[in-house]
């Protein structure tokens, strides 16, 4: 088959690792979709120019894998306006028509598997932005009696690495790099809770923050986006990690101060599972899912083709 020049639009340039599984996600779904399609990468939506107003092919492709996806009032802006149809690639949302659900950071994940080496009597949580919905997640680790239990940062709060100063902001490629390597504290706690970028009832995303918990074969609790382990559990094949929670943060804190109870072996064994589960069996699920939204895709551009859908 014939390769296809790609008409690709991107701000990007330095590389960094979201720069570098941008260019990964793009390789993966150019082989998949056919016609006249041009790619505009989504990522850093707010600093384009005027060069993506007036791109001429039938369909466009938006390719997403910030953290967390940024700008989304814009970005359906931007669809409105060019009038074609575009078809979504990246986190799992209910705020785009036509989604193909790509989590680009746990298929193409810079991490390596790293095996737990002993099951020490503390808990971790590393946060280095104080987003607001991470100042509600602390103050219900002090309420609870939880934050004296565990090792926490949080931004310049007991700052646990490098990576904490905001100060690395200005180089997004030393910051992305920090941002992948698994903690040595990792390989030791009983477990790990991870308040995500986002908290988004809209959107599901995960960071390299679940990758690097479940590569080191850590028991997680997330505090993350709605459905976010039901998604996981249901239609990506990973395991119970602990009970889960209704209420996000204060049900899974009231869980997790009840940790040390629950019967340890079986807990690491489901750690060990997902591990493995990362690791060999992930992106086959992933892929099957990816390519049967793929096929709707093609299917919704055809028809609107066929019909002359104005848009």
């Amino acid at each position: 088959m014939e390769s296809k020049t790609l008409n690709y639009f991107t701000n990007q340039g330095l590389p960094c690792e979201m720069n570098l599984i941008t260019k990964k996600v793009i390789d993966f779904i150019s082989q998949r979709f056919t016609g006249n399609f041009s790619i505009v990468d989504f990522t850093w939506f707010n600093i384009y120019d005027d060069s993506i107003n007036n791109i001429e092919a039938d369909y466009i492709i938006a390719v997403d894998v910030a953290d967390p996806p940024y700008f989304h009032f814009e970005k359906l802006a931007w669809i409105h306006k060019i009038k074609k149809p575009v078809i979504f690639v990246g986190p799992p949302n209910n705020q785009f028509a036509n989604v193909v659900p790509f989590f680009a950071w746990q298929r193409f994940r810079p991490q390596k598997f790293v095996q737990k080496q002993s099951l020490d009597n503390f808990y971790i949580s590393f946060n280095r932005k104080p987003h607001q919905h991470r100042k509600f997640y602390i103050e219900g680790l002090k309420s609870s009696g939880l934050l004296k239990k565990g090792l926490v940062s949080y931004h310049d709060i007991n700052p646990l690495h490098k990576i904490h100063s905001l100060d690395l902001d200005g180089d997004i490629v030393q910051l992305q790099k920090l941002a992948q390597q698994i903690d040595e504290k990792q390989l030791y706690s009983s477990f790990e809770i991870i308040c995500e970028t986002s908290p988004s009832n809209n959107h599901i995303f995960l960071t390299e923050k679940f990758n690097k918990c479940v590569s080191s074969e850590t028991p997680l609790f997330l505090a993350g986006c709605h459905r976010s382990l039901y998604t996981l559990k249901k239609y990506y094949g990973f395991s119970d990690f602990l009970p889960t929670y209704n209420q996000r943060v204060t049900k899974m804190l009231s869980v997790a101060d009840c940790f040390f109870d629950y019967p340890i072996n079986s807990v690491f064994d489901n750690a060990k599972k997902n591990a493995y589960h990362l690791f060999n069996h992930f992106d086959t699920i992933h892929d099957s899912i990816v390519d049967k939204y793929i096929e709707k895709s093609i299917n919704y551009v055809k028809n609107c083709n066929s019909n002359g859908t104005s848009f």
